[in-house]
């Protein structure tokens, strides 16, 4: 699907083993893999280091994109929006030098607003509906305005300052909805007290003060929550449940379940489609 300035695509791409890409696109790119949630290939940073993709990329445009060799054949399906770099620059001119920081976060992105919004791209342009063409160019405007915020943000780290020891509401909302953003693993008590330019003891202190629980109690619930999703909205294996949610492997996630909620997963499950 096409509207001026952007191009909404789904797409399988095969990776075949021993299999790298070289390229440099004049426009830019932001794809979303909703399968496999983990590749084996790779990109390589500046420096020669590797950054592993994840689900949610972005590739700026005139930057060169290499990788390192895939090691395993796999099929991937990829939703990709591809915005004119002149339309783009409207929204936001983008770095005139990528960093090799700027340049990992683009691989992996973390951003909840950037994948929903992609998700219904993706919906849209494989079953259009009513005013689809407004709908489209709406959605990638967000997305754009999303990505330029998103890198943005990399330069004003939010700097969460307490009253009596307690966090506000609005801080309270952004620590929520970072921690909501990650897939695949969680984040540390240390990644999100970098986020709020706060030390982790005072991210503690603060944290329980202001809603009766710790950061892993409230970490660990989110994850329930995601389960009890995943297991009662989709046919997904546990291993695949497992790998989202961050777990090292099923029977961890499994254990974990079954101590939180007080039923094995398969069980939840099976009760839950009753």
């Amino acid at each position: 699907m096409e509207v001026p300035g952007v191009d909404i695509q789904v797409l399988d791409y095969r990776w075949n083993v021993g299999e790298q890409i070289q390229e440099l696109e004049h426009d830019f790119i932001l794809r979303y893999r909703p399968f496999p949630a983990q590749v084996s290939v790779a990109a390589r940073l500046p420096e020669g280091d590797l950054q592993n993709f994840g689900q949610l990329m972005f590739f700026p445009a005139d930057v060169e994109i290499r990788t390192a060799s895939a090691n395993n054949n796999e099929l991937t399906r990829n939703i990709m929006c591809r915005f004119d770099a002149g339309w783009f620059r409207k929204v936001w001119s983008g770095s005139s030098n990528w960093s090799k920081e700027e340049l990992s976060r683009c691989f992996d992105m973390r951003n909840l607003r950037i994948e929903q919004a992609i998700q219904r791209l993706g919906a849209e342009a494989a079953d259009p509906g009513f005013a689809s063409s407004l709908m489209v160019e709406s959605l990638a405007t967000v997305i754009a305005i999303e990505i330029a915020r998103y890198f943005e943000d990399m330069k004003e780290p939010l700097r969460v300052r307490t009253r009596d020891g307690k966090l506000s509401q609005a801080d309270l909302n952004r620590i929520y909805e970072y921690v909501d953003s990650f897939s695949n693993r969680c984040p540390s008590i240390e990644d999100i007290a970098d986020l709020c330019d706060i030390s982790a003891a005072h991210l503690r202190r603060s944290f329980k003060k202001t809603t009766g629980k710790t950061v892993h109690e409230y970490v660990e619930e989110l994850r329930l929550k995601k389960a009890q999703s995943l297991l009662a909205e989709t046919d997904l294996p546990l291993k695949e449940i497992s790998y989202r949610l961050g777990f090292a492997d099923s029977s961890t996630f499994s254990s974990t379940f079954k101590r939180s909620s007080g039923e094995t997963p398969s069980g939840y499950r099976y009760r839950f489609r009753q």
